[in-house]
């Protein structure tokens, strides 16, 4: 980029006639302040050895400038206001703060620096996501957008609606991953993906996150930033990749395994503790106030309440409940897909136990098809109360339980949810990490066609009218918002 102009670090607040060639390194989408009505936008500048500052527009000026700093394009900037930076604007970039203006100048040069870009990101190979489960570590990834599921409502425990879409990507071994976008990556970047799937565009995510959300999920961050497409060398040889194996990936997106509801190949390795005490002991985690932790527990589970339901018909885009008989298409009410379609989906409420004592828990899906050794179609059409012959309601043997702690309504202690089940004799440990590769969370199993018409609520006593309603509160979570 040239050494005739300064650089980032030789200006600060009070310095006068200078000028800094920089390559817009991030663009943030635009966001308002959280203490006054204010809407600002974050850029991140880079300059040729790699420095960093943010810069940041104000109000009208985020429109006067939008097509003036486009990501991955260098720029002269001079006359930019210098001053440190104020917490609630702040990004990630240091203490110096540049505000672009109506007064700024701003002249496009024409140049590459697509590989000064590039040096600066350290890409996380999808193998390595589970090393970064629940974590909230930034990662950076890429790979092939060759799908897009429909944009749903999520609602927070707060009572507010955020928009969610998630993108599917593959990397070059062909494994998949789910991208959860939020909020205005829906509105900007999901809808230029929409418009261009064909395509299989090639993304470069920043500032990403791994959650246990559908067994192992990518998610944004506040701060996430995307290039598509970008013009690297890197981006190319991936769509080379691509067109080469463009009949197995065709395959892929044509037989859409990876939109199913169990967990992905990657949640297969995840790393389990063996050691004893990389364990939580029940004990600690009774009585727990603070939600949103995640706990690895070694114990046994066993069904205590047998007169329980054991599936709930379910929206296939969002999970949660409905009063829909199976196979019907129909507008979702909490997500707003309008095409939704109704599946059972298994449940179970269980008591969790170790030597030290127990908590009562809820799995959903996978993991609670894994625990009774059914599927949700077969636990649909259970008339009768269960019994072990039909079922499993009890383990002999210790497994290995991973579980999430979630705020739970008129309570202050929380509930807990099993994310994973993990047989320890199906897991082979390492010596020197004191790790174990997950190999069985469980077989994937694929729901059959309905045969008859089968509704959640399918007796018109008041008996029927009481689990629905039990249903209702037990089943409708409250998706609490990732950014």
């Amino acid at each position: 980029m040239g050494d005739k102009f300064q650089l980032i670090h030789d200006v600060s607040p009070g310095t006068t006639g200078w000028t800094v060639k920089v390559v817009v390194a991030e663009k943030f989408s635009p966001k308002v302040a959280q203490r006054s009505p204010t809407k600002y936008q974050n850029l991140t500048l880079m300059d040729s050895e790699g420095s960093t500052v943010q810069a940041t527009l104000y109000g009208q000026n985020i429109t006067a400038f939008q097509d003036e700093l486009l990501l991955g394009k260098t720029y002269l900037i001079s006359n930019a206001l210098v001053k440190e930076t104020n917490a609630e604007y702040k990004a990630k970039s240091g203490e110096i703060q540049w505000t672009i203006s109506g007064r700024t100048r701003i002249r496009r040069v024409e140049e590459n620096n697509s590989n000064l870009l590039i040096s600066t990101y350290s890409f996380t190979d999808f193998e390595d996501l589970p090393k970064y489960m629940d974590s909230n570590l930034d990662i950076s990834v890429i790979g092939m957008i060759i799908d897009i599921k429909p944009r749903r409502i999520i609602q927070t425990r707060f009572g507010k609606e955020c928009q969610v879409q998630d993108l599917v990507l593959v990397n070059k071994r062909f494994d998949t991953v789910l991208l959860t976008m939020w909020e205005t990556f829906v509105d900007n970047e999901c809808k230029y993906i929409c418009q261009n799937l064909r395509k299989k565009l090639i993304l470069i995510g920043k500032h990403l996150k791994v959650t246990s959300f559908n067994g192992l999920s990518i998610s944004t961050k506040a701060d996430s930033s995307f290039f598509i497409d970008g013009e690297f060398e890197l981006v190319e040889e991936f769509k080379s990749w691509g067109h080469t194996n463009s009949e197995i990936i065709d395959n892929m997106i044509s037989e859409k395994h990876y939109l199913t509801s169990t967990p992905s190949k990657l949640s297969s390795k995840l790393s389990v503790p063996t050691a004893e005490k990389d364990f939580t002991e029940i004990k600690n985690i009774q009585g727990l106030k603070t939600a949103k932790q995640f706990f690895w527990i070694k114990g046994k589970a066993s069904v205590k309440v047998l007169n329980q339901t054991y599936w709930y018909m379910s929206c296939n885009n969002c999970n949660k409940i409905s009063s829909e008989n199976y196979g019907d298409i129909y507008p979702c009410v909490f997500c707003k897909c309008t095409d939704a379609k109704a599946i059972p989906r298994a449940k179970v409420y269980m008591q969790l136990t170790d030597p030290t004592g127990y908590i009562n828990a809820t799995a959903i899906g996978n993991p609670a098809e894994y625990f009774l050794q059914s599927n949700a179609e077969i636990l649909m059409n259970q008339t009768l109360i269960p019994t072990a012959a039909s079922m499993r309601l009890s383990m002999d043997e210790d497994e290995i339980f991973y579980v999430k702690a979630i705020t739970q309504e008129l309570s202050t202690d929380c509930k807990f949810e099993i994310l994973f089940i993990v047989n320890p004799s199906q897991i082979a440990g390492d010596k020197n990490t004191g790790k174990a590769p997950v190999e069985h969370i469980g077989e994937p199993i694929k729901f059959l066609e309905p045969t008859t018409k089968r509704s959640l609520f399918h007796s018109d006593t008041d008996d029927a009218q009481s689990s629905k309603k039990k249903c209702d509160k037990s089943t409708i979570e409250i998706t609490k918002k990732n950014q």
